[in-house]
């Protein structure tokens, strides 16, 4: 990897940095860590500049925040109050329009090594995947009279090669999660279409299996930033594992997959990891006690002692990493 010792300019160090996150090299957290450290050692040159150079890049994207916002809640007060009868044809128009206005505009962006400038950039270009997801909805279900799984279907069909193409082009975690977000409602939205009969666990089980291997290729270093694949995965893997509890094998794999999300927080030394495996625990134990053990002392117990197995094992984890080490 080439080593950057001297001062660099903004826009070399940019793309610099966009070609190492785009092989691989590094992700797109430590991008930003290095763009900090750079801005930070110019700080130290010309310290009355770069204060008023950060502030210039917030202040725009300030701005740009509060005029998107400033438009959305616009055109919504003026859909419901001045055209509430508004035709299938204005609906797409406006979609199309936001589609394509926001992709635009964020397109020809330059962010020029401002992590401010990338954000906003990030922010608009999901915008844009949210008015396509809107349009290819309307379009398939008020034009070509598609049912609600179908219709929801297509339009994540159509938005998720957009987001990829978003992603594979910036790396930035907004661009990951919307990946993700389509991957996993094509897949659950998939099975519940074509078996229908399965109910809930089906779909549930799909998205799990999406997750699953979400999070092994983001560890892989397949989707990056790695810690935004975790925690997309992470989020998936208990929604589809909480869509398979109305079977008893779905119990089975809700605490395991509690359990699982516990142990790898603790093993990849991830917080949100730890939060997510917590917040599963509140979700998932107390459903399956409340279902084996009714109206019984036993299932308050059964979940406390489960609580002091979970810590339990994450404390051996980490005990475990520690040993060698010392060793």
């Amino acid at each position: 990897m080439v080593a950057v010792s001297g001062p660099a300019s903004g826009s070399d160090l940019d793309e610099l940095l966009e070609r190492w996150v785009a092989a691989g090299w590094i992700e797109a957290g430590q991008a930003a860590q290095i763009r900090a450290g750079e801005a930070a050692r110019a700080d130290a040159a010309a310290p009355g500049r770069a204060r008023a150079s950060r502030r210039a890049p917030l202040a725009v994207e300030a701005l740009g925040y509060l005029g998107g916002l400033l438009a959305i809640v616009a055109g919504i007060v003026a859909v419901d109050q001045l055209w509430p009868g508004i035709t299938t044809g204005a609906e797409l128009a406006f979609a199309a329009a936001g589609t394509v206005a926001l992709g635009a505009v964020a397109a020809v962006m330059r962010t020029g090594g401002e992590p401010a400038f990338a954000r906003l950039r990030s922010v608009l270009w999901l915008l844009s995947t949210v008015c396509l997801v809107a349009f290819m909805g309307v379009l398939a279900a008020q034009i070509w009279g598609l049912s609600p799984d179908s219709a929801t279907l297509v339009a994540a069909g159509v938005a998720t090669p957009y987001a990829v193409l978003l992603w594979w082009r910036t790396r930035a975690p907004l661009q990951h999660l919307a990946m993700f977000a389509g991957a996993a409602t094509v897949a659950g939205v998939g099975v519940a279409s074509a078996a229908p009969g399965l109910g809930a666990w089906g779909p549930g089980l799909a998205v799990w299996l999406l997750s699953a291997g979400w999070g092994v290729a983001a560890h892989l270093g397949y989707l990056a930033p790695r810690n935004t694949g975790y925690l997309a995965a992470g989020i998936g893997l208990l929604t589809g594992a909480q869509l398979t509890m109305q079977e008893a094998a779905g119990h089975v794999l809700a605490v395991a997959t509690v359990a699982a999300l516990l142990a790898a927080g603790v093993v990849l030394r991830r917080v949100w990891v730890l939060a997510l495996g917590a917040l599963g625990v509140l979700l998932v134990v107390p459903q399956t006690a409340s279902r084996y053990l009714p109206k019984s002392v036993a299932a308050p117990l059964a979940v406390f002692c489960l609580g002091l197995a979970l810590v339990g094992v994450a404390l051996w984890l980490a005990r475990a990493r520690k040993t060698p080490r010392a060793r």
